[in-house]
Parts: structure tokens; sequence; C-alpha cells
């Protein structure tokens, strides 16, 4: 069984009717950094629409995104979430990772701990070759975090993403999966 995805604080997993509130709870308290990056409008239908369709996980070839809840262990509380888009085709068995804490769940190793699973998820049971993930370079603590976590940057892309009207740098971090692997053994 692939899920859930459990370390020593999380566990990483489907969504679940129990889960709408917590979701929109971290919802209401984002800050600019995660609001500029929910994917549902924060509202119960908004929520319900956007998990209703990510109840299950199909990982026959044809998926090409994954979304999980994060929740702390022993407290049955949702506290975040975490994705990847995926290309799987035989070429390119590359990931996006993304993830996305309650502000009152972020600096405490939450979103590095669900970070390092889910990088070695896709690794290890997707058989990915290669890992990104994008921040705006004003996201100092995103962009502190990939390097934590052993991602790099690749790239500095000037204006690349239109935030509220604003025009805003963005940095891509990755990390291939040999890399990866050797720094887990390390």
């Amino acid at each position: 069984m692939l899920l859930p995805i459990e370390t020593r604080r999380l566990l990483i997993r489907l969504f679940e009717d129990k889960d709408l509130e917590d979701i929109l709870d971290y919802s209401h308290t984002a800050d600019h950094w995660l609001m500029r990056t929910l994917k549902w409008q924060p509202t119960r239908e908004g929520i319900k629409k956007f998990w209703e369709q990510r109840r299950y996980l199909d990982l026959s070839g044809s998926m090409d995104d994954i979304d999980l809840v994060i929740e702390l262990k022993g407290q049955n509380k949702v506290i975040g979430n975490i994705g990847m888009e995926i290309a799987r085709q035989a070429e390119n068995k590359q990931g996006t990772i993304d993830w996305l804490l309650g502000s009152m769940f972020q600096g405490q190793g939450f979103a590095s701990e669900a970070a390092r699973s889910f990088l070695t998820f896709g690794f290890d049971k997707l058989e990915l070759h290669r890992i990104s993930a994008r921040t705006s370079r004003d996201n100092i603590r995103s962009w502190l975090l990939m390097e934590r976590i052993g991602m790099r940057r690749e790239a500095h892309f000037k204006q690349s993403a239109n935030v509220n009207g604003e025009w805003q740098d963005e940095f891509i971090y990755a990390v291939l999966a040999e890399e990866w692997h050797s720094k887990q053994l390390s």
C-alpha cells in the first residue's frame, strides 16, 4: 500500500469528508504567500469541489496530479496539503512538488518533514527522475526550506509570475533521483 505516507509526526493521505473544516480553517488564516497558492476558493463549496475530485489515487499511469492532506498525528487534524504535478511519459518522468501549511503550523519543521517524505515517495514509488519546485524570490522561507531539504536552485526567472497585478521573480529548485538517494544514504 502506497498511502498513507507516515512520518514521525505526520500522516500524508487522501482527503476525507471530516477534513473539510480543517482545510477551511487554514484557508481562512492564509497569509499573502498561502493565498496566492490556494488551488480552491476558500469557501466550503470551493474546498469541497476541489477535494472531492481527489478522494482516490490511481497510479495506473494516466494520473498527472496528486493532492494529499497533511494530518498531524495524534491530533487527527489536517494542517496543510502537499501535491505534485507529474509528467510520467517514458521520456520525461518528472514532477513538480508544492506544499501549503496553515499559518499556525509554520516554523515547526512540518513542511520539511512532509516535503522530504513526499520527495522519497516521488522517487521510490512513482519512479520519477527529477522533481522541481517553484517559489517567489520574495518568499524567503520557502526557498530556504527547499535548500534545507536538499534541492538546488536551477533558475531565477525575472518577473515571470503575475500576482495580484504585480510582476514577481520566481526561483526554480530541483533534485534528481540519484542526488536524493545519495543524500539519504549520507
